[in-house]
């Protein structure tokens, strides 16, 4: 059975009451206050925790005019990604296609049947072209990947919004010399089998990635501003403080940071306890 929480009484089943039968205590609410103040300061600094996360990632998205321009600009080489680049043909006796050098023609070209023609010809016939164009391909793959590297760290943007700047600036200049050797890696070819001949979309990719790059190189110069209500940064790194052992919550007062907020309410119930008193001494008159 259980035992009081005062002296220690061990509690018989027939000990229905909430006060204790040998000390007369209310059981139910010894250490009542303490654990209110406990649960107050826990409060007031967790939520202190959640609401400067939250200004974080509002800063990191709408902060500031050139963070909005951050967020449109960063589906720019994405989006470039879709203008053609060019074209290829394959021309063979029982087959031929020709597919547009863009993100979405080589989707079709790497699940279609031409991918396994890029693949399966090889020797003389057509060999230094497809070579050339493999290596092509290889960097357009991986300016692709860079444009939705660069998406996913500006939706992340929030983690860090004193670092993700310089992050997005240097995946942005990767995306841009990846987009510039396609362009010089992909043949302006004529071939009896294969024909390939670029266009001016890569162009557009290295634009939209120097673009990006520009826009979080001066982001970083100029800072991302975030706002923080009064009290509430110093309550999240004590809040921190505390989930790694380092605070006692018993030893910290009540308020934690004393704030104009919490100056103000005090001074209400200051006020409140005055008035109280001096009516009081009004009726023992």
């Amino acid at each position: 059975m259980a035992n009081c929480p005062k002296c220690g009484h061990k509690l018989k089943l027939t000990d229905l009451s909430q006060f204790c039968p040998a000390c007369g205590v209310n059981m139910r609410f010894v250490g009542f206050e303490e654990t209110f103040y406990r649960e107050a300061k826990y409060a007031e600094l967790s939520q202190a925790n959640v609401k400067v996360k939250f200004a974080r990632f509002k800063a990191a998205f709408i902060g500031s005019k050139l963070t909005i321009v951050r967020l449109v600009v960063s589906l720019l080489p994405a989006l470039s990604l879709l203008v053609p680049s060019g074209f290829v043909s394959i021309l063979l006796p029982f087959y031929e296609s020709k597919t547009d050098l863009s993100l979405m023609g080589l989707i079709g070209l790497f699940t279609g049947k031409d991918f396994g023609y890029l693949t399966g010809v090889s020797g003389d016939l057509s060999g230094a072209v497809l070579d050339a164009l493999r290596r092509g391909l290889f960097a357009y793959l991986a300016a692709a990947a860079f444009a939705v590297i660069v998406l996913l760290a500006t939706i992340l943007c929030f983690l860090s919004v004193k670092n993700m700047q310089k992050i997005i600036a240097g995946l942005s200049c990767a995306g841009a010399v990846v987009s510039v050797a396609a362009l010089i890696l992909i043949p302006n070819a004529n071939d009896p089998v294969f024909a390939v001949h670029k266009g001016f979309g890569l162009l557009v990719s290295v634009v939209a990635f120097a673009a990006v790059a520009a826009v979080n190189l001066l982001l970083d110069k100029k800072g991302v501003p975030v706002v923080y209500a009064e009290g509430m940064e110093e309550r999240a790194k004590l809040y921190k403080e505390l989930k790694a052992g380092k605070l006692d919550l018993d030893k910290l007062p009540q308020p934690i940071v004393a704030t104009a907020e919490t100056r103000k309410i005090d001074e209400e119930i200051a006020q409140e306890q005055e008035d109280y008193r001096k009516a009081h001494e009004k009726e023992a008159k």
